[in-house]
């Protein structure tokens, strides 16, 4: 997830300033590299590098840069890692285009083979290049900048906005193609950007768009188009009543709630990387190796759990699962040069993943894949090859969106290699991974909307408890856990998430008459569960079901 700002404005002064003061505003959506064009008397002005905005505006004096439109984009690294190279904005062939994106495009390989087929110039391995590139290829064939962005939209795949210009022309134009977009309309000045925090510093007088839709930038007007037939569309600010630090986290009280809502997205994000990037190398990789591990920390660890289980079920793949920090002791003397390990980390700088890396690497224990979050993190350059969880920064300390799409990355993966090793029907593998890419998305916002109202209502019945257990079974074990994990973490109480059927070893007997304990089940487990809700409910305690 990054953050792109475009701005007109009649002060040719103050652009830079400008464009700093609202993009500072969306740190929270990206802080690896900074970008800013600014357009004066018909040259673009382009600075970019590595860092957070202050730093980067320290070393490059972004806010200093003149000119009466510019467009600036904080960038989190998908594709390509955060150098200056890949840094946003970008120019077309020539430094006459610039433009910026937010968004993966997931046919990222194909379209840059094709681009550089027909003689364009592509300097970066940053998927918002190709953004530019599209425009420029078709105003080269129309001559209209209007209808080049249009026509761009139908060669780029996935979910993305962008906004672009070009020198000789004083306007800028964006498009909403999935990805968040928002515009406003100030005084001396219009904007555009990927979320209303860097709006509202300049006005409170915003447009909201719809995907499939376009707009075009003057310095005192805000045009709405529909990108489908280029017809103009009757769109009038509104007045927004958002508070600005409220509006970063999107209307919610706190950040980890507002992430746990963009996971509905991050289901759509995740599939269409692992689509769009070469998924047969990371299959080889689980094909070659006689001896496999899951290695990870935390949540990441929980979520390596249901891993294991997918890799079994799906791909009848034996995959030891094990922490960071005890790994090497319990497991070291059983690895060698055809192993494989699957590291797994949010930062990518986890220190007891990257102790396992080293081990790995320096006594030739086999291959590495990295899954990660962090692109340009220390497990991304060192490891084999990596997967990217394409989340976006996560703000919130407890993890919720990262946890979700690792849990994504594990059940593709195994479906992927079951269908190659002929574990599963391939009629199978694909109904799964169509599950996957068309209806989880819809089915995590459902069960968000759904347990809203009932999680409020069942934490009121719950204030005065201080210690309880969250159990699972089969699939839902790792779940368990994380859901332990996450009480831990945010009520301070005591919570212990164990495999339901150990419970009766020992821990059951700690049950007395209303001690709650929580069941995470699926139907196809519930027969079983069953038997375990039946003996807490003989010592009197109090059963929650979550399934």
């Amino acid at each position: 997830m990054c953050g792109i700002t475009g701005i007109v404005t009649h002060n040719s002064d103050e652009i830079g300033e400008l464009l700093v003061r609202c993009s500072s505003k969306l740190t929270y959506r990206g802080y690896d590299s900074v970008g800013v064009a600014a357009v004066r008397n018909g040259s673009v002005d382009l600075r970019k590098d590595v860092g957070t905005v202050d730093e980067v505006n320290k070393l490059l004096g972004l806010s200093t840069m003149k000119g009466d439109r510019g467009i600036a984009q904080l960038r989190w690294a998908t594709y390509g890692a955060p150098t200056k190279v890949n840094a946003q904005p970008h120019f077309g062939c020539e430094e006459v285009f610039y433009g910026a994106h937010n968004g993966n495009i997931h046919n990222y390989v194909e379209y840059k083979k094709e681009l550089i087929e027909t003689g364009h110039i592509i300097r970066s391995e940053n998927d918002g290049e190709l953004c530019v590139h599209a425009v420029d290829k078709y105003y080269e064939e129309t001559g209209d900048m209007f209808e080049a962005v249009r026509k761009s939209t139908n060669d780029l795949h996935g979910a993305f906005a962008f906004a672009v210009g070009r020198a000789d022309q004083p306007e800028i134009y964006a498009v909403k193609m999935g990805s968040s977009l928002v515009a406003g309309v100030a005084e001396n000045a219009t904007i555009v950007s990927s979320d209303l925090p860097s709006v509202l510093p300049l006005t409170n007088n915003v447009i909201y768009l719809a995907d499939g839709e376009m707009l075009v930038l003057t310095h005192d007007k805000v045009k709405v188009f529909r990108i489908e037939d280029g017809k103009r569309l009757d769109r009038k600010p509104e007045i927004s009543t958002v508070d600005a630090q409220a509006a970063e986290k999107g209307g919610y009280p706190h950040f980890m709630l507002k992430e746990i809502n963009e996971q509905p997205k991050v289901a759509q994000d995740v599939i269409g990387v692992l689509e769009s990037q070469n998924s047969d190398e990371w299959i080889k990789m689980l094909e070659d190796a006689s001896r496999h591990y899951l290695v990870a920390c935390g949540s990441s660890y929980n979520a390596s759990i249901v891993g294991a289980y997918y890799f079994n079920r799906l791909a009848g793949l034996p995959i030891i699962h094990g922490l960071g920090g005890q790994f090497e002791l319990m497991y070291g003397q059983t690895m060698n040069e055809d192993s494989l390990s699957i590291l797994v980390s949010q930062s990518g700088e986890t220190k007891d993943i990257i102790n396992v890396l080293n081990l790995v690497n320096e006594n030739n224990y086999g291959k590495t894949l990295g899954i990660l979050n962090v692109i340009g993190s220390t497990l991304m350059f060192k490891a084999d090859s990596y997967v990217p969880m394409a989340c976006g920064y996560e703000v919130s300390v407890p993890a919720t969106k990262t946890y979700f799409s690792q849990t994504i990355i594990f059940a593709y993966l195994a479906a992927k290699l079951g269908e190659r090793n002929g574990h599963i029907d391939p009629s199978e593998a694909k109904s799964f991974i169509r599950m996957l890419r068309s209806d989880l998305p819809r089915l995590t916002q459902e069960t968000i909307d759904r347990t809203g109202i009932l999680a409020k209502n069942l934490a009121r019945t719950m204030l005065e408890v201080k210690d309880l257990y969250c159990l699972g079974y089969g699939f839902t074990d790792g779940v368990a856990r994380e859901g332990a994990l996450k009480i831990k973490e945010i009520c301070y109480n005591h919570c212990e998430g164990m495999y339901s059927s150990e419970f009766k070893h020992g821990p059951l007997s700690i049950v007395t008459k209303g001690y709650p304990v929580i069941f995470v089940t699926t139907k196809d487990d519930s027969w079983m569960v069953i038997n375990h809700i039946n003996e807490v409910r003989a010592r009197y305690g109090r059963t929650i079901i979550v399934g």
